[in-house]
């Protein structure tokens, strides 16, 4: 599934010491005056910690007889759609990246950066991004494949943060209009472009060798992996064209992932400025009915098409990061950003520290525990019960139900051992005011 970074820091890649912002009462709505207001948002660290913790839960739940389908992705190409918590976490993200960038912003003018060096210093992180989410990508496929450029042009979990972050940021330095404006138009164009059938996709369907009893647009989602090739143009041939278009491709996720990020900050920046219960309840309404609006936009859909809007129905699809799905992700993670926010920024709920321990260091613990994962979990070899050999998950897991008699208890044990591990680990570096920063 799609994963998470620490997005959210205005200095360079480096190890630094904690501080205490100093604090003032201020309320102030324009963004150059944003950047005056310097009193930390705990929340929406213990927010990514809550975040970065669901990424390293779902991505470890593997045996869907043990855990709940919360868990689980929706399948792919039954063609059944909707959303789980899972389908859930990498868009919460990106509202969490959305969030920082006010405070990011504020941060480099106060410091006297220009607009201009403003995006240059997003441009350089998103390549950062893209680059560890490439090194990530070749992580456990270089150890059976030969490494090719054509990795550098696989989109994946960190190389879409990254260009969805880039844009968000770009948003952001334009007048406050334009980011409402940009949230409306992104959508408006990715419903538009499922809705709108054309003789090329139908072509395209044809030359996938997918069924062609029904156009391209509303009834034709029955016919997912062509639906998919279309979008990000992997019908295209020669290889090399479909290569390089289908990078281009991938703007059918990375412009709405700005889109939810761009929500994101606007619902960062207005708590910030209003932080009291009212400004809180006003945040939980937005959530609440954005959320409402995902729903009936998707409402009674079927795969041939239909549903309280008629052909206009769309479902919730994370695959196609569809209008009512970037709505459903954006407003929920409203609605558990403000409950972090009134917790422990107007209650000061104090035991919620043990989540920013994940959360300072998100980017850190997303890059050990995937390479961990796929360079030595899955690749290093330990003895099963049985005398055969097999991976080190696999081993863990056979080993401890054959201790117990349980695939459940080894499922648990092998999740919950993961999570403690590697809030540990963020533990040490937090006790000694270690923050690793893009």
């Amino acid at each position: 599934m799609l994963r998470g970074s620490l997005l959210n820091r205005s200095d360079p890649c480096r190890f630094s010491q904690i501080h205490k912002p100093k604090m003032e009462k201020r309320s102030l709505q324009e963004p150059d005056d944003f950047g005056k207001t310097h009193e930390r948002m705990l929340s929406l660290d213990a927010f990514r910690g809550f975040v970065i913790g669901s990424m390293l839960l779902v991505n470890m739940t593997w045996n869907e007889s043990v855990f709940p389908q919360q868990f689980f992705h929706v399948p792919w190409n039954d063609p059944q759609q909707g959303a789980t918590f899972a389908d859930l976490v990498f868009p919460w993200f990106l509202f969490i990246a959305g969030a920082s960038i006010p405070f990011s912003i504020a941060s480099r003018r106060r410091r006297g950066i220009s607009h201009t060096g403003i995006v240059v210093s997003a441009a350089k992180r998103a390549v950062t991004l893209y680059l560890l989410g490439v090194l990530l990508t070749v992580a456990g496929s270089a150890y059976t494949q030969p490494l090719s450029w054509n990795n550098l042009l696989q989109w994946n979990i960190l190389q879409l943060i990254g260009a969805a972050y880039f844009i968000a940021v770009c948003i952001w330095c334009l007048p406050s209009c334009w980011r409402i404006g940009f949230v409306v138009l992104i959508l408006a164009i990715r419903w538009i472009t499922m809705m709108v059938p054309s003789w090329e996709a139908a072509s395209a369907l044809a030359e996938t060798r997918a069924p062609t009893d029904a156009p391209m647009g509303p009834h034709t989602w029955a016919h997912f992996d062509a639906l998919r090739q279309i979008y990000s143009f992997e019908h295209l041939k020669p290889s090399y064209w479909k290569t390089f278009f289908s990078w281009f491709g991938a703007s059918q996720e990375y412009l709405p992932g700005a889109a939810i990020a761009v929500l994101g900050g606007l619902t960062s920046s207005f708590l910030a400025t209003n932080r009291t219960f009212r400004g809180a309840s006003r945040v939980v309404l937005t959530g609440s009915t954005i959320v409402l609006v995902s729903f009936l936009l998707q409402y009674d859909y079927v795969p041939t098409g239909g549903g309280i809007l008629g052909d206009f129905t769309i479902p919730f699809s994370k695959w196609f990061f569809s209008p009512a799905y970037c709505l459903l992700a954006a407003g929920t993670a409203m609605l558990l950003f403000v409950g972090f926010f009134v917790v422990i920024d107007l209650y000061h709920w104090t035991t919620a520290w043990w989540l920013r321990v994940w959360g300072m260091n998100a980017l850190a613990l997303y890059v050990a525990a995937e390479v961990t994962f796929k360079m030595v979990l899955t690749k290093w070899l330990v003895r099963l019960p049985d005398g055969e050999s097999d991976s080190l998950a696999a081993g863990f897991l056979a080993w401890t139900e054959h201790a117990t008699g349980s695939a459940a208890v080894a499922g648990w044990s092998f999740v919950l051992s993961w999570l403690a591990i590697w809030w540990l680990a963020c533990w040490w570096f937090y006790r000694r005011g270690i923050f690793i920063r893009v």
